[in-house]
C-alpha cells in the first residue's frame, strides 16, 4: 500500500492584502454632561394633578358647549378647580370654547374668567368678545367682568364701538331691534359707571342713536349722552 505523504500547507500563503484608509485622529476633549447646563428647566405641574378629577372636569367643560350642565355638574367644577388651581392649565377651557360657554352657561364661563384673569394669555379671552357674536348674555358677562376686574378703559371703548358695528351689521329687522335694545341698556349701565370717555365714542353713539331713535331704550340712551359733558369725562 502506497504511503500518502501529508503535505503541510501554510494558510498564510493564500492570505490576501486589504487596503484600509488610515482613521482620521479626532483630537478633541471629553465631555462629561453636565446637567446644570441646562437653563429654562420647567416643571410639569401636571403630574401633581389628580388625573381622574382632570378628565372629569374636562368632559364637564365640553358638556358646557353643548347643553347646559346640571347643578350636580357646576359643583363639581367649581370644587375641583378652586382646590386644584394647577388644574386650570389643563382643564380644556379655550378660547374657542368661550362664546359657546357663554351662550349655554353664562356662569360658568363667568367663573372660568374670573379664575384665569391673573394667569398669562388672559388677554387673549378678553378678545374674543370683540371678534364673536353680541349677544345679552355677552353683554351681561361683560358687565360682570367690569365690576369685578379692572379692565383698560381703551378696550371698553373698543367693545363698545364693537357692540354699535355689530348692531348696525344686522339684516333681520326684528332681530336687530332686540340687540339693539340690550346694547343699549348696556351702554347707559358703562355712561352710569363712568366706565368710559363719552368724547371717545360720541360720533358713533350719536350716529347709533339716530339710527335706531325709533327704540325705546335708544331715545333713553339718547337724552344720557346729551346729559353728559365729555369735557369731564
Amino acid at each position: 500500500m502506497d504511503k500518502i505523504t501529508q503535505t503541510q500547507f501554510d494558510l498564510t500563503t493564500f492570505q490576501t492584502d486589504y487596503l484600509r484608509p488610515i482613521p482620521n485622529i479626532l483630537n478633541s476633549e471629553f465631555q462629561w454632561n453636565d446637567n446644570m447646563a441646562i437653563i429654562n428647566v420647567q416643571w410639569n405641574y401636571s403630574l401633581e394633578v389628580n388625573q381622574d378629577k382632570v378628565s372629569q372636569v374636562r368632559e364637564i367643560i365640553q358638556n358646557t358647549c353643548t347643553t347646559e350642565i346640571r347643578d350636580e355638574e357646576q359643583k363639581i367644577l367649581i370644587q375641583y378647580l378652586q382646590n386644584e388651581k394647577d388644574m386650570l392649565k389643563n382643564c380644556g377651557f379655550t378660547c374657542q370654547k368661550l362664546p359657546l360657554i357663554i351662550e349655554k352657561n353664562k356662569d360658568i364661563a363667568h367663573f372660568l374668567l374670573i379664575s384665569i384673569c391673573h394667569l398669562d394669555g388672559f388677554e387673549e379671552f378678553l378678545d374674543v368678545f370683540i371678534q364673536t357674536d353680541v349677544t345679552q348674555n355677552s353683554l351681561e358677562l361683560f358687565a360682570q367682568l367690569f365690576g369685578e376686574l379692572k379692565l383698560p378703559q381703551e378696550y371698553i371703548t373698543q367693545y363698545i364701538n364693537y357692540c354699535i358695528e355689530f348692531c348696525n351689521n344686522i339684516k333681520e329687522k326684528q332681530s336687530q331691534n332686540k340687540l339693539v335694545r340690550y346694547v343699549s341698556i348696556f351702554i347707559q349701565q358703562m355712561l352710569k359707571q363712568k366706565a368710559f370717555a363719552t368724547k371717545d365714542v360720541l360720533t358713533n353713539l350719536q350716529a347709533f342713536c339716530i339710527e335706531f331713535s325709533k327704540v325705546g331704550e335708544v331715545s333713553r340712551l339718547f337724552k344720557l349722552v346729551k346729559g353728559q359733558e365729555p369735557t369731564t369725562q
